[in-house]
């Protein structure tokens, strides 16, 4: 059989399809499959982003509890300290009532419309 000859029969023109169509099918499938590579690589990226952003409000968060002004504020409001030399005042928030308690009367809490009721209209 001759080279002419064997490249025009039928058979050795449907094995080259046959080769074509494998190939085409192989880069089809790499096709997929960066497609999704490249959607996995994009989730992730936004995932990292998200991560970096907690981890900087993490981090001032962090720096703001090492503080010494948070350090103070807390001792101060939690623990009723002082600084050597302070004079703490404590302001209570209006005249006693009835009896010498600033509590409201009969366990409920009182407005401050209710307040100031009692103040002016029941100062006995």
């Amino acid at each position: 059989m001759t080279y002419k000859r064997l490249l025009s029969s039928k058979l050795v023109f449907l094995l080259l399809l046959a080769f074509l169509a494998f190939l085409g099918n192989l880069k089809y499938q790499q096709f997929k499959s960066q497609k999704a590579i490249d959607a996995e690589k994009q989730n992730l990226l936004q995932q990292t982003n998200a991560l970096q952003e907690k981890n900087d409000e993490l981090s001032q968060s962090l720096s703001y509890l090492n503080s010494e002004g948070f350090k103070e504020r807390v001792a101060r409001e939690q623990l009723n300290l002082k600084k050597e030399g302070e004079t703490v005042y404590n302001i209570s928030e209006g005249p006693p009532l009835k009896g010498g308690s600033t509590a409201p009367a009969a366990g409920r809490s009182a407005h401050n419309y209710e307040k100031w009721w009692n103040y002016f209209m029941h100062n006995d």
